[in-house]
């Protein structure tokens, strides 16, 4: 002990090895220690009492952090992004025929609480929503819905082929609008792929026939 404690005084740095040789030197029965049982009980030892300490240094612990999370946006309920819907109504406005599967895809990517949603409830949310106000807003205006003005160029080729039928008057209303309200409520119904998801097509039928009336009145 008195060996150990002398050179780590001359130099702290020195090394297990060199302690564990020389202490072999001075008594034979270290030799029957390997290594790490000689170090624990010396060199450790005689560090400790150097240190002052009766007990192995202990680390400070470190200052808790608390961080406070803030909630997540709700994405379900009234609450409604203005991004997403800004989004939506520019595509729908390019492109009415866009697939509910692309919209969805890129409003995750603009407001990441979107996807708490189901592509079914996205849908009857943003898509939905803004088809029946394009097409009330078509018909205050008198002007054909999006839908009808932006009609594939076959669809058209086959309605100039076609012998032109009368349209039957509705008191001065807009044709158009209401035809364009009508496509939409036959592509929900065509979408739906489950009897539930019909019946919730179904369910939103007032509010349909309320659009319906409203473009048929002006």
């Amino acid at each position: 002990m008195k060996f150990i404690e002398t050179e780590l005084t001359k130099d702290p740095a020195v090394s297990n090895a060199t302690l564990f040789e020389g202490a072999k030197l001075i008594d034979k029965t270290i030799g029957k220690l390997n290594p790490r049982q000689f170090h624990a009980k010396y060199p450790l030892q005689v560090k400790r009492r150097l240190a002052g300490t009766a007990g192995p240094s202990k680390k400070p612990k470190a200052a808790r952090v608390r961080v406070r999370k803030r909630p997540a946006p709700a994405a379900s309920g009234g609450d409604v992004s203005a991004a997403v819907l800004k989004y939506v109504t520019r595509r729908l406005k390019a492109n009415p025929n866009v697939k509910n599967k692309d919209l969805f895809t890129r409003a995750c990517e603009i407001d990441g609480s979107v996807a708490k949603l189901s592509a079914r409830q996205f849908h009857a949310k943003y898509p939905l929503q803004v088809k029946r106000r394009l097409a009330r807003a078509a018909a205050g205006t008198g002007k054909p819905a999006v839908a009808e003005r932006r009609a594939p160029a076959k669809r058209k080729a086959r309605a100039k082929a076609a012998p032109a039928a009368a349209t039957p008057s509705v008191g001065g209303g807009n044709p158009d609008a209401v035809r364009a309200l009508l496509l939409n409520l036959a592509r929900e119904l065509a979408a739906a792929g489950t009897q539930a998801e019909t019946i919730e097509v179904m369910a939103r039928l007032d509010g349909y026939v309320n659009d319906i009336m409203q473009a048929a009145r002006n």
